[in-house]
Order: C-alpha cells, then sequence, then structure tokens
C-alpha cells in the first residue's frame, strides 16, 4: 500500500468520524425539539444513534471501496479525486441520514398530535362537572325546603 492510499484513509476516516459525531448530536436535539417528555428524549438520542451508525458503516465502506480503485496519475491527483469523490458521496449519504431523521420528527409531531385529539375527543365524550350550560343552578347544591313562617299554613302530609 503506498503512503497517498494511507493519508487517503486516514483522512477519510477522520473526515467520515466528524461528520457522523455532528449528525448523532445534531439529530438527537432536531428529533428532541419534537417532543417534550423525558422518554421521548431517550428515543430521540436512540434513534439519532442508529441513523449516525447507519452513516458510518455505510461511508467506511465506500472509503475502502475508493480505497481498492486503482486511479491513472500522480499521487497527488488521484488522492484529490479519491477526496473529491468520498466527499460527494459523504454529502449524498449525509442527505439520505437527514431524510430519515425527518420522517422520524414528522411521524413523532403526528403521534403527538393524535395523541391530543384523542384527549380532546375523551374530554368532549366524559365532561368533568364544569361543563358550559345555559342553566344558572346548575351545578349548585338543591336546596332545602323553607321552614313555613308563622302565619304560613304547615302542608299536610299525604296519606
Amino acid at each position: 500500500m503506498d503512503t497517498g492510499t494511507v493519508y487517503y484513509l486516514v483522512a477519510g476516516v477522520i473526515a467520515i468520524v466528524i461528520v457522523g459525531r455532528l449528525l448523532a448530536f445534531s439529530g438527537k436535539r432536531y428529533l428532541a425539539a419534537a417532543r417534550v417528555g423525558a422518554p421521548e428524549r431517550e428515543s430521540a438520542g436512540s434513534v439519532a444513534m442508529l441513523v449516525s451508525m447507519l452513516f458510518h458503516l455505510v461511508t467506511m465502506g465506500l472509503l475502502a471501496l475508493l480505497a481498492a480503485i486503482p486511479f491513472g496519475g500522480d499521487q497527488t491527483q488521484v488522492f484529490l479525486v479519491r477526496i473529491g469523490l468520498l466527499l460527494i458521496l459523504v454529502a449524498v449519504t449525509y442527505a439520505i441520514a437527514l431524510r430519515m431523521l425527518t420522517r422520524r420528527k414528522q411521524e413523532e409531531v403526528v403521534s403527538g398530535f393524535d395523541a391530543q385529539v384523542r384527549e380532546l375527543r375523551h374530554e368532549r365524550e366524559h365532561p368533568n362537572g364544569y361543563a358550559v350550560t345555559n342553566d344558572p343552578s346548575a351545578g349548585m347544591a338543591p336546596q332545602p325546603e323553607p321552614e313555613p313562617t308563622l302565619g304560613e299554613p304547615r302542608p299536610r302530609p299525604r296519606a
């Protein structure tokens, strides 16, 4: 293996690791913005890590394939062609990874919206004691019958 290929592999691995870590960190924050609760944050971190791992594996494989392809020319020209192709492939795989994260975020937003709609429907079907009505005596406790005063006759019990 010539020194140009070794330099290419080292530069490629460094670039891939940096971009992959940025993808994992930014992806976690991007997905966590969809929901606020703690379990959702853990889920966002897991999904971002899985997408980042997929990015690393795909781009490392492309790095190895590009290192194995023989290019003609001097070492500097071959190095630049390989780095250029690698950066283009990294950009394409990064765009695919972002699309995966965006799809996941959209699913989270839609499921959160569905949960809110279900909650509102449940409240509408099972109203609490503070439902709004036009009856001014609604929600008031029943009042006892007033005691008759001295001047009023007492009602007779029915037999």
